[in-house]
């Protein structure tokens, strides 16, 4: 008798969790979505140079640095910032909601901003775009927005 009524306690549980996993199966999916919506790891390293988000970061700051002390050195930077930019594109492809994201896109934004060339300009408007068409409502790419105004408007005076 005592097995009987453990076994039938045990059903009645196990139904019990089922059902409650059924009712609960749209908070799962929910859950599930925001695991892979994390930020990237300091150890993790990406793109073909196999670079950290920090080393991502220094690179497009120090080649910037470069630049500005050197513009005649922009173009021997180009080479190495197409790698950053394939490690900002995996980082990206990995982990799409990183906070980190945008202001490193706006960061190699103002990168090729420094390059007075028409493949500088060109880079320019490729990151402008990226910048706002996977992050439009991000408070960066609102920044973004506004200088584009303001150079336009300077331009057309």
């Amino acid at each position: 008798m005592k097995r009987l009524i453990a076994c039938v306690s045990l059903v009645a549980v196990a139904a019990t969790a089922a059902g409650a996993a059924t009712r609960h199966a749209g908070k799962k999916l929910v859950a599930h979505r925001s695991a892979s919506c994390r930020v990237a790891p300091a150890d993790e390293y990406f793109g073909r140079l196999k670079m950290s988000i920090l080393g991502i970061r220094n690179t497009i700051k120090d080649q910037g640095l470069r630049i500005d002390l050197d513009p005649s050195r922009a173009n021997g930077t180009l080479k190495e910032m197409a790698l950053t930019e394939d490690a900002v594109h995996d980082w990206q492809h990995k982990y799409p909601c990183d906070s980190w994201l945008p202001g490193t896109i706006y960061a190699l934004e103002h990168f090729y901003g420094k390059i007075h060339t028409p493949y500088g300009r060109k880079r320019v408007r490729y990151t402008y775009g990226w910048l706002h068409r996977d992050f439009p409502h991000h408070a960066i790419a609102k920044l973004a927005l506004r200088e584009e105004t303001e150079a336009s408007a300077i331009s057309k005076e």
